[in-house]
């Protein structure tokens, strides 16, 4: 196989697999790891079996695998629907080249993008984008962030700033507003992204279990998530649901540098999905633990603040699933966005990317219609702007207006994609103004 050959192979498909020359497999490295778990097979177990006896309709005679083993000669661009031992169908577009020795094929190196139905898009959510961080257990870069929001745009440069450094970074913001995405960023532009990402879930640790957590259960068959994430990250997710019992005992991990005669050498990045304030205030939060984690501080705009990223992060997932569905050239109805800019997002991305989900199982045609939105997300717009119209029985001229007036700037923001500045020119209106008329009702 040509280096180029392999270059480009490696560009244009998701997965890897390279094979003995009896199919066996002895790597593979796969974008979405749920197959593997929708094949019904650990990972040790696959690869002690054939790459045929993994699935219902796959034979010697039907695997690209044993064709180029048999023949040497390399199989291009081959669509294959495949369904495993349990069930579990999906398209499969491979090119598979053999591994020649001596003339022989001792092997297959198989290339692969897999295509799902709608209804499995969920798998999706575990996709790896980028190839070169799989090994460190993150799936983001700062550049995988969607947005022309002036004040978001701030933050992440806040973000690249901070990945030079090794201070720790405290992270805010609402559940949904893309934390992981941030932090994930900065380990992997910083000198650590060689190095192990760690996780340390706050919102699970007890009493019982937080020192096994942090340091371990003292023999090698249990690491704790210190030394896990020594030289690398350890992210304290969610910290504002650790008991304010069990804090201490976080701070005095967080200040260790030395773990059975080894020294520590860990980043330290924090999420919390409150006002830090006012967990401070309410006592939720210790001050000695928030000076020591929060000597960075990255606060991210809830999406009602960014409403013009609305339109970017719609056409990236679309592209996303269009890439990787059995469903091609989706789209939106102008209906969509503007239903969409009315609504408030209380769970901000992460509600957006389940209403386009959403719709997308509810699907017919190729192009998603207001039916297709989630029955809250419409309820909650159609009350917003009835509650408007019904604050005086009498119809009294101000509130009709009031409502008519929220309905041309929601329609205004949808034509310039919440760009507030152009926005307001087209409205004929301070750019002020707008915000300030936005605010009441309730479009930012």
């Amino acid at each position: 196989m040509e280096l180029q050959q392999f270059a480009q192979a490696f560009s244009e498909f998701d997965n890897v697999l390279i094979t003995d020359d009896k199919g066996c497999a002895i790597f593979y490295d796969l974008a979405d790891l749920n197959i593997l778990l929708e094949i019904g097979l650990t990972p040790d177990e696959f690869f002690h079996s054939t790459v045929t006896d993994n699935y219902q309709n796959l034979s010697p005679e039907t695997s690209t695998v044993f064709q180029v083993i048999q023949t040497g000669q390399p199989v291009l661009y081959y669509e294959q629907q495949l369904t495993t031992l349990n069930g579990f169908s999906y398209l499969s577009l491979s090119s598979t080249y053999p591994i020649m020795e001596h003339g022989k094929a001792i092997g297959a190196i198989e290339f692969s993008k897999h295509f799902y139905e709608t209804k499995q898009i969920k798998y999706l959510d575990n996709f790896l984008g980028h190839k070169l961080y799989r090994d460190n257990h993150t799936t983001y870069r700062l550049e995988d962030y969607i947005t022309t929001n002036a004040e978001m745009k701030t933050q992440l440069e806040k973000a690249r700033r901070s990945a030079q450094k090794s201070a720790p970074v405290l992270l805010t913001g609402e559940t949904g507003t893309g934390k992981d995405i941030i932090a994930q960023g900065i380990h992997n532009e910083s000198e650590r992204y060689t190095k192990p990402f760690i996780t340390l879930n706050c919102s699970t640790l007890t009493e019982d279990n937080i020192f096994t957590q942090l340091y371990g259960s003292g023999n090698e068959a249990k690491s704790g998530k210190l030394q896990e994430a020594n030289g690398g990250t350890l992210l304290i997710d969610h910290l504002n649901l650790l008991d304010i019992s069990l804090q201490a005992k976080l701070l005095h991990a967080v200040d260790i540098k030395v773990l059975n005669g080894e020294p520590l050498d860990i980043r330290y990045i924090t999420t919390v999905n409150e006002d830090v304030d006012k967990l401070l205030a309410e006592k939720r939060l210790r001050e000695d633990l928030f000076y020591r984690l929060n000597v960075l501080q990255i606060d991210l705009p809830p999406l009602r603040l960014r409403k013009e990223d609305i339109p970017l992060i719609l056409d990236f997932y679309i592209q996303f699933y269009n890439e990787h569905t059995l469903q091609k050239n989706i789209s939106y109805c102008n209906e969509v966005i503007q239903l969409f800019y009315a609504y408030h997002w209380p769970g901000n991305v992460r509600e957006l990317k389940n209403a386009l989900e959403s719709a997308y199982n509810n699907l017919l045609g190729d192009e998603i219609l207001v039916e297709h939105v989630p029955e809250r997300i419409k309820k909650n717009v159609q009350h917003s702007t009835q509650s408007i119209m019904q604050n005086n029985q009498s119809g009294h001229l101000r509130d009709l207006t009031e409502a008519y007036e929220r309905l041309i700037i929601a329609e205004k923001l949808r034509e310039t994609d919440g760009r507030l500045a152009e926005t307001a020119r087209r409205l004929g209106i301070s750019r002020q103004l707008l915000k300030y008329k936005c605010l009441k009702y309730e479009l930012l």
